[in-house]
């Protein structure tokens, strides 16, 4: 099962490429954007909760809007992540639910992250919102403290397909090399088992780094590289993720 966005096959062979966008301010987030349209990478993530206008909607539309020109013809992911899932800013429930709407009627974004426990009762409603503007949804889970059960990963991912997500995503933290097993071992049973959607999964932190990079042997569809500043724990350098990515797929 793959995902095709702008001639962009998601789920198939390479796991595809997200470099994140960091930036605070609207001039050094376009800086960026016309950098990263020249590197070798499939998608740009904006994390609007850097922005330091991330509250007000006018500011987030025109930022958007000009990244998406900036950006030629690499995908946008574009993200709000929240305090509670390890994200810059905290929105109210309405809050939440008046950006993910906002972003989706610019017509801007490819795809859109939705956090699966934040929009609680409300993420049927917004994914149906979002594809009926043609918006993927990277529907995610998110926890810094600790890595899930199997089952529970498994669960998780299983709901996300159900609700309507195009590509369930979960990222956890691993404290020894079993609990990054148990990511691995969860993504194989998706792909096996679960596969009516590509999925995201992502070991965090040093110990979770080959989570990274072995996407297209266990089964996660993307992966997150660092061009500059990194926006999770463990991220690693664009030109290591490409050269090992590159020496699986030979």
């Amino acid at each position: 099962m793959s995902i095709i966005v702008r001639d962009c096959h998601i789920g198939e062979g390479r796991p595809k490429v997200i470099v994140p966008i960091v930036e605070t301010t609207e001039s050094k987030i376009l800086e960026r954007a016309f950098e990263f349209s020249r590197l070798r990478i499939d998608c740009v993530e904006w994390r609007v909760d850097w922005f330091e206008q991330c509250m007000d909607a006018h500011s987030v539309v025109s930022c958007l809007q000009k990244l998406r020109v900036a950006l030629k013809d690499k995908l946008l992911l574009v993200t709000f992540r929240t305090k509670a899932e390890g994200g810059e800013a905290s929105l109210t429930h309405k809050e939440y639910l008046d950006f993910i709407n906002t972003v989706i009627d610019t017509d801007c974004a490819d795809l859109i992250d939705i956090e699966f426990f934040t929009a609680r009762d409300d993420i049927r409603e917004l994914i149906d919102n979002a594809h009926s503007s043609g918006v993927v949804v990277v529907c995610s889970s998110h926890d810094f403290q600790k890595t899930p059960d199997k089952n529970e990963l498994i669960s998780r991912m299983v709901k996300m397909q159900q609700v309507g997500a195009d590509l369930p995503k979960v990222a956890v933290m691993p404290h020894d090399s079993t609990d990054v097993l148990t990511l691995l071992a969860a993504t194989v049973d998706m792909k096996n088992k679960y596969f009516a959607t590509p999925i995201i999964t992502i070991s965090m932190g040093k110990l979770g780094i080959v989570s990274r990079l072995c996407g297209e042997l266990f089964g996660s569809a993307m992966t997150f590289a660092s061009a500059g500043d990194s926006s999770a724990p463990g991220q690693i350098g664009l030109d290591i993720v490409n050269a090992v990515l590159d020496s699986i797929a030979e």
